[in-house]
């Protein structure tokens, strides 16, 4: 026989839907070929990896409904040729119903649109992982190994590679998949990360909070002290749980009684002073499979990818960016008008009703297709032409009552108001009462709550619009930049929140006194001289706290020369992978938003500009050059992270296949 080897490094969730991939599509039509499959994991992880493993804190949710996770490509996905059989690809909700019935646990017991906890996930990440392993190993002529080890290295060799790890020598691959997932750095210097490492010892820097077991102990944090936490997300959220709830601590309805164990007080601070808005009761989960809620995902009516398209071939810039030829965008004046056009229109169909759609669409129609000849000067002005005739139907068709409910797309992105010294007066009471009604909008659900609906279908259902106006070079190296530090935080605040149970919590330890967001929008962290002790604080706000520990509540930031472990720095000092770079219309203009340079089909381009065709990489090292890398598989909506996966697996299976043939010839 001829042994194929192919290698995935990393096991995570990205390694389950590629091995299910694999157990799909193989055997291989040569019975005298044979495959060896090496699987990766520094933690030993296999199928679930550290984010999701079934070990994380239990009072960690997903950001995402029981009924929209999947683990398995289906007959929504377009990548897919071949599918396993219904019973080898259930839904994480399926998963769930089965495991209560066989235990009677009522951890599984749970409604399409229940939010998991995380670890729950990890736990059916590796027990879906392990079944497909199990159906590739009964397959003639494969073999799978699994290596609890670090990929260190990898080089070429010959026409293969050898994988280099830290406890099982090397091993050679003739094809590799890297999923890696997140990822540590080191500090750059002059950072503000470096500054406070440089201050611990004496004091307190936690610089990656996760695993929390073992980052966010006792030892580390210790009870009765003051924390800050830097960022308001998802991984923050995390941290505040179990800081609190986690060390005893619980929830009496809307009231938190304190364990004893917790800190004194933990300071959250993020750029805008706000945590994520609350994702909304998810009516599009309507059954345990998911199986309707590709009816109700929204479809764009102004923001689609034929607008997209039609704005590139009429006011797109010529740039070469990674070897190709693109006309870009500026996502301010071509994409946002009709993100804020589209909220428009979900907004008054979800308070007037679907019949009123059509009369908004006519309303809207010329001076949309002037806007896809000619685009927008400015992003405001664009947003209020596009909005006029949109404004004067409602105005038209609504009764008293329901115009003091007119759409107003500023507030709906800045509810507290800009961030200016007038508005931070009592930051604290004002981001109280606007949680609460946040959380009263959510209670309403993503189909009836005007602005929920709106945040919901335009920033979650059409992400792939979005990601079709950015991808791979798709907007200016400046608009590039401003996308990432400002639009995506507006996705991640509007529609990538966490559910009711857990922005409850939330709220709850706010109004205890347990968590302070007085500090407010843009503050600084500041090593206190001669202390082991930290100052947080804000110029806009004035207000200023002292606390003994530093807890980093964001995810870092993939950086190939600065990630803590060895691969990505061997790889790029090898060229076999170099950094993604959008040209401006200068060197000094040029963006690089951290992430690898890849074709798209994910092979990464090399130092000296030639692509490597046998590696693929998915997942964080090429979040910022394809956005969303990092969604978790949902079912029957045609998943844009499985057919990434689908399509590197029919690449790979056609590779063999080639081979094959060549070698009976």
């Amino acid at each position: 026989m001829t042994a194929h080897r192919l290698a995935i490094v990393g096991a995570g969730p990205l390694c389950t839907y590629a091995v299910e991939r694999l157990a799909a599509l193989l055997p291989p039509p040569d019975p005298s070929f044979a495959l060896h499959l090496s699987i990766f994991d520094r933690t030993g992880e296999f199928g679930a990896g550290a984010t999701h493993s079934g070990t994380q804190a239990e009072t960690s949710y997903m950001n995402r409904v029981a009924s929209q996770i999947a683990f398995a490509a289906d007959e929504s996905n377009s990548d897919a040729p071949r599918l396993l059989s219904r019973a080898m690809r259930p839904t994480f909700i399926e998963w769930a119903l089965a495991k209560y019935e066989s235990s009677r646990d009522e951890r599984f017991l749970m409604r399409p649109g229940d939010v998991p906890r995380r670890y729950l996930h990890g736990q059916a990440l590796r027990e879906m992982f392990e079944q497909y392993v199990m159906l590739l190993r009964s397959q003639s002529g494969v073999t799978v190994d699994l290596h609890a080890s670090e990929v260190v290295d990898i080089e070429r060799d010959g026409d293969g590679f050898l994988l280099h790890t830290a406890k099982t020598g090397i091993i050679p691959a003739d094809r590799i998949l890297l999923v890696t997932g997140h990822s540590n750095n080191h500090p750059a210097p002059g950072s503000l990360a470096a500054a406070l490492a440089r201050h611990a010892p004496p004091a307190r820097y936690v610089a990656s909070a996760y695993p929390l077991a073992q980052q966010v102990t006792e030892a580390s944090v210790p009870p009765g002290c003051a924390v800050a936490v830097l960022g308001m997300g998802l991984t923050a959220i995390d941290v505040l749980l179990h800081l609190t709830e986690g060390r005893g601590g619980r929830f009496d309805g809307t009231r938190y009684v304190a364990g004893g164990r917790e800190p004194a007080v933990i300071v959250a601070v993020s750029p805008s002073g706000m945590f994520p808005s609350c994702r909304p009761e998810n009516e599009k989960a309507v059954d345990p499979t998911g199986a309707g809620h590709s009816a109700l995902e929204h479809k764009g009516v102004f923001l689609t990818t034929a607008a997209i398209d039609a704005l590139r071939r009429a006011v797109g810039r010529p740039r070469r960016v990674s070897g190709e030829e693109r006309r870009q965008l500026d996502f301010e004046r071509h994409v946002f008008p009709l993100i804020v056009l589209e909220m428009a229109y979900v907004y008054y169909t979800t308070l007037l009703g679907r019949p009123f759609g059509p009369e908004l669409r006519a309303a809207a129609d010329s001076r949309y297709r002037d806007f896809l000849r000619e685009g927008g000067d400015s992003c405001d002005a664009a947003i209020e032409w596009l909005l006029q005739p949109v404004q004067a139907r409602f105005d038209a068709a609504a009764s008293d009552d329901l115009r003091a409910k007119r759409f107003d797309w500023r507030t709906l992105f800045e509810p507290l108001g800009p961030p200016t010294l007038e508005n931070a007066a009592h930051w604290q009471e004002k981001l109280i009462d606007y949680m609460r009604r946040d959380h009263a909008d959510a209670a309403e659900g993503n189909l009836r709550n005007p602005v929920k609906a709106a945040c919901d279908a335009v920033w979650r259902d059409l992400r792939s619009v979005l990601s079709a106006a950015a991808d791979f070079g798709g907007l200016t190296a400046e608009s590039h930049r401003r996308f990432i530090e400002i639009h995506l935080r507006y996705y991640t605040r509007m529609s990538n929140g966490i559910g009711l149970a857990a922005m409850s919590k939330v709220l709850a330890l706010i109004e205890a006194g347990v968590v302070d967001v007085s500090v407010g929008p843009s503050p600084f962290v500041e090593p206190v001289p001669g202390q082991p002790r930290f100052t947080v604080g804000s110029g806009i706000t004035g207000r200023r706290r002292e606390v003994d520990v530093v807890i980093e509540g964001r995810a870092h930031p993939f950086d190939a020369e600065r990630d803590v472990g060895p691969l990505y720095p061997n790889l790029f000092n090898r060229g076999l992978v170099r950094r993604a770079r959008n040209p401006g219309a200068d060197r000094d203009g040029d963006f690089e938003p951290g992430g690898l340079d890849v074709t798209r089909d994910f092979h990464p381009i090399q130092r000296d500009g030639s692509t490597e065709q046998r590696i693929t990489i998915l997942g964080a090292p090429v979040e910022g050059v394809a956005f969303f890398q990092l969604s978790a598989a949902r079912p029957r909506s045609n998943s844009a992270v499985l057919n990434n996966v689908a399509r590197w697996a029919n690449e790979f299976v056609e590779s063999i296949a080639i081979y094959a043939g060549a070698h009976q010839r």
